[in-house]
């Protein structure tokens, strides 16, 4: 069975590169390109919320950086980072949007259910694995990228200070944490479990829908409409919505970042004592179960 399921995890990352490896990356070499260009004076980024130039550098922040404890510094270097990252996992996230709604959609359009069916393994493998892909394996994929970005922001920051006078060569280094990378990938993992009910959601509009982002959109639209005209309540609606979001961010996560981080491990393990977390458990488990049984009963093999 193990054999089984690394076999098919292999075949996901093999279809689906562009989304996961070479978009990923593209984005990545671009985000390098800028931060480069930026610390070598070639460019800068400077907006109403967010400015990213050599400018800010003064007297006064120079003064500030030296006085910073360890503890602000780490604080400061690890929200900067998680920044720097956000339009990777925004690319990643669009992929996974794709993927999750196409997957079994694809098959039958292109009659690969048929082929598929012939071999000796059962629907609820193929389901499981589609989802252990997406939990598990799409986050080891992101990460590689995250560590270069990283790893050249910070370079060329130090390369800055050391030749401005500003700090010493090591002062980003003494507080970038290379422990930090399995605090990033821990945070991806529950991420990706607390958005698991959308993505099994999207998954089985593609088992059961002709067009799978109607099948997915309208059911939703409606119940959330006859939500609130039924009940005057409007609680699938704050689900969807904060199940899009981050989990760290949410309303029901009992702790309040100011910031944008990425988490310590021990609130993962708060996570996991929410209620809500499991709720989302027990609903993907549901759709999981929808997905198995209609792709097994599915004999239209027709998609628009």
């Amino acid at each position: 069975m193990t054999t089984i399921f690394f076999a098919m995890l292999r075949r996901e990352v093999q279809e689906h590169k562009v989304a996961f490896i070479y978009a990923p990356f593209i984005v990545t070499i671009v985000l390098c390109f800028v931060i480069v260009s930026v610390y070598f004076g070639i460019t800068d980024i400077q907006t109403a919320e967010f400015n990213f130039s050599t400018e800010i550098y003064d007297e006064d922040y120079q003064e500030a950086m030296l006085q910073a404890s360890p503890e602000a510094k780490a604080r400061v270097i690890r929200a900067g980072l998680t920044v720097l990252a956000l339009p990777v996992l925004i690319t990643v996230g669009f992929g996974l949007l794709a993927y999750n709604l196409s997957t079994f959609a694809d098959e039958r359009k292109d009659r690969s259910l048929i082929f598929w069916r012939s071999l000796p393994v059962s629907d609820l493998t193929t389901v499981v694995s589609k989802i252990l892909f997406v939990i598990l394996v799409v986050p080891l994929m992101i990460l590689p990228n995250i560590i270069l970005l990283q790893f050249v922001a910070v370079m060329s920051a130090s390369i800055y200070f050391v030749s401005n006078d500003i700090v010493s060569f090591g002062y980003l280094w003494n507080s970038y944490i290379i422990t930090d990378w399995f605090r990033v990938i821990f945070s991806l993992w529950a991420q990706a479990l607390w958005t698991l009910p959308i993505f099994t959601w999207l998954m089985l509009a593609g088992t059961y829908s002709r067009k799978p982002v109607l099948g997915a959109v309208v059911p939703l639209v409606a119940t959330v409409v006859l939500e609130g005209i039924i009940f005057k309540t409007n609680y699938i609606l704050e689900f969807i919505v904060e199940r899009i979001g981050f989990w760290s961010r949410s309303e029901s996560f009992p702790k309040k970042y100011e910031e944008i981080r990425v988490v310590d491990v021990p609130d993962i393990y708060l996570l996991f004592s929410t209620p809500e977390f499991w709720i989302g458990l027990i609903v993907s488990a549901l759709l999981v179960f929808g997905i198995v049984y209609t792709r097994s009963t599915n004999n239209d093999y027709t998609v628009e």
